[in-house]
C-alpha cells in the first residue's frame, strides 16, 4: 500500500481536543506512511478572528509603527492555551515564537514581503505544536522547517505559485526521513529564501505539491464537512454529497466559489494522476468525495452549482478598439502589472466586461485603463457557475438554465462558457443570487 498525504484545515486543529482527534486519525493510517500538512490553529466559532487575520492586523500595526503588543499577546494566549491543554510546555515552542517576534520588528522591506513572513507563523506555530504533541503520544513525528520545505515559488507575495518544473524539489531534503513529517501549509519561499504564502486556503495547494513530489497514492483533504455538495448547503440544506467528480469539474467548482478546496490544488494532482479525497475530520467514518482523472456522468446533466458573491464588474469601452490590434493585450498588461486576477470576461468589438473578486488595488488599475478607455464599475454582483461532465455535447442545456432563471425573475449578465465545455457561468445581482441558485438546483439537479 502506497503513501498518502493528509491535510488538516484550521477547524480540524482548532483546539487540543481537535488535535487529539487528528492524532487518532493519523495513527489509524500509519501503515500508509502519511505526510501530514496542517493549517494554522483554527478558531472556536465564538467570533474570534482567524489566526491569519490576527497576524494581518499585527503586521499592519507594526508596519505603521503603532502599538501591537496587545494583538501579539492575543495570538500568544491562544497558542499557549492549546499547548497547555496538550500537556506540552511553552518553552518547547519558544524558538518559533522568538522568530515571529524578530519578524514583526523587521519592517524595513516591501510591505507584501513583510506581511507574508508574518502570515507564515500561523502554520509554522501549528505544525511545530502538532509535531510535538504527536511525539509525546508515541507517534514518531518531526516538523519540517521553512528552510527544508523546498517549495520554491515565484515572487507574487500573498498568492505565490510553484512552477511545474519545481514541484519535484518539494521536501527534497527530507525524502529519507523515517518520522512522520508535519508540514506547515500555505508557506513557500523564493529562490533567494524570502518567505511567500500561497493564497488564503493555500494549505490544500501545499498538500497537492507534497503529494506530487512524493508521487503518493492519494491526497486526503480533511475538513469539517463530509465531501463536496452539489451546491452550497447553507442555501440548500439537503444538497446531496458528490461521491465522485472529475478533475475538470473540481477545478471549475473551486475556481468559482466552492469553499471546500483551494483552486490551485488540482493541477499538481492532475499532472501525476493522484486522486484527491475530501473527508470530514469530525466524522472520520463518513464517506467523502473523490476527485480523479475520470469523466463521471450521472443522471442529471448539471452535477453542481458554485457561486462567488461580492464581486465587481468592470466595463471597459473604447471606439478605438474597433480594428485596433493589441487593445486586449494592453488591458491584460494593466491587470497583470497590478497583480489583479480576472475571473470571467465577455467582449465585443468595442467593449470588454470582466469581473474581479475585490476592488483592492483596482484604483490604480482603473486610473491606467482610463488613459485609453472609458471605464465604469458595478459592484454587488455574484458569479454563478453550473458544472457537469454531462454538459459536454448535450444540446439544450443553456436553454434550460436561462429559461429557469427567466421564470424565476432573475436578470442575467455576462454569460460565459469555459473552453472545457463543462460549465456555464454568468453573473447576477447579489440580491438575486440565492433565488437563482435555488431555482437552478430544483430544476436541474434535484
Amino acid at each position: 500500500m502506497g503513501r498518502i498525504v493528509m491535510k488538516f484545515g484550521g477547524s480540524s486543529v482548532a483546539s487540543a481536543q481537535r488535535i487529539t482527534a487528528v492524532a487518532d486519525i493519523v495513527r489509524s493510517r500509519l501503515d500508509r506512511r502519511p505526510l501530514v500538512v496542517v493549517s494554522a490553529v483554527g478558531v472556536s466559532g465564538d467570533g474570534e478572528p482567524k489566526i491569519t487575520d490576527q497576524l494581518e492586523t499585527l503586521a499592519e500595526l507594526a508596519n505603521s509603527h503603532r502599538p501591537y503588543e496587545e494583538n501579539l499577546d492575543r495570538i500568544r494566549v491562544k497558542h499557549k492555551k492549546v499547548v497547555r491543554e496538550l500537556g506540552l510546555k511553552w518553552e518547547a515552542v519558544s524558538p518559533v515564537w522568538k522568530k515571529l517576534l524578530a519578524a514583526v520588528k523587521d519592517v524595513d522591506r516591501p510591505y507584501r514581503e513583510f506581511l507574508d513572513e508574518v502570515f507564515s507563523f500561523g502554520e509554522r506555530l501549528s505544525s511545530f505544536i502538532i509535531a510535538e504533541a504527536f511525539s509525546s503520544w508515541g507517534i514518531p513525528a518531526r516538523c519540517a522547517d521553512v528552510s527544508e520545505l523546498g517549495i520554491l515559488t515565484n515572487e507574487n507575495f500573498q498568492d505565490a505559485s510553484v512552477a511545474p518544473e519545481n514541484e519535484s524539489k518539494v521536501l527534497a531534503a527530507l525524502r529519507d526521513e523515517e518520522k512522520i513529517l508535519v508540514v506547515p501549509g500555505f508557506v513557500g519561499h523564493t529562490a533567494d529564501g524570502r518567505i511567500t504564502t500561497l493564497g488564503r486556503g493555500g494549505s490544500d495547494y501545499t498538500a497537492a505539491l507534497v503529494g506530487s513530489a512524493f508521487e503518493v497514492d492519494e491526497i486526503q483533504i480533511w475538513t469539517d464537512v463530509s465531501g463536496m455538495r452539489s451546491t452550497d448547503p447553507r442555501l440548500i440544506p439537503d444538497a446531496e454529497r458528490l461521491d465522485v467528480i472529475s478533475f475538470d469539474e473540481a477545478k471549475e467548482l473551486a475556481a468559482f466559489g466552492a469553499k471546500v478546496l483551494h483552486p490551485k490544488t488540482i493541477e499538481p494532482a492532475m499532472r501525476k494522476n493522484i486522486p484527491v479525497v475530501i473527508l470530514n475530520s469530525f466524522k472520520p467514518a463518513d464517506a467523502g468525495t473523490t476527485i480523479r482523472n475520470e469523466r463521471v456522468k450521472q443522471n442529471t446533466v448539471i452535477k453542481a452549482i458554485a457561486h462567488k458573491s461580492g464581486v465587481a464588474r468592470i466595463n471597459i469601452e473604447s471606439t478605438r478598439m474597433l480594428g485596433s490590434a493589441g487593445y486586449m493585450a494592453r488591458i491584460f498588461t494593466v491587470f497583470a502589472k497590478h497583480q489583479v486576477d480576472i475571473d470571467v470576461m465577455a467582449t465585443t468589438e468595442v467593449s470588454v466586461s470582466l469581473t474581479v473578486n475585490s476592488m483592492r488595488r483596482m484604483d490604480r488599475v482603473i486610473e491606467e485603463l482610463r488613459e485609453f478607455s472609458n471605464v465604469s464599475v458595478d459592484e454587488g454582483k455574484t458569479i454563478i457557475c453550473t458544472v457537469g461532465e454531462g454538459m459536454r455535447h448535450t444540446p439544450g442545456v443553456s436553454g434550460r438554465v436561462f429559461s429557469t432563471l427567466g421564470t424565476a425573475g432573475v436578470n442575467v449578465e455576462l454569460i460565459s462558457q469555459g473552453g472545457s465545455e463543462i460549465n456555464i457561468t454568468f453573473m447576477v445581482d447579489d440580491k438575486d443570487a440565492e433565488r437563482a441558485i435555488r431555482a437552478l438546483y430544483y430544476s436541474c439537479i434535484s
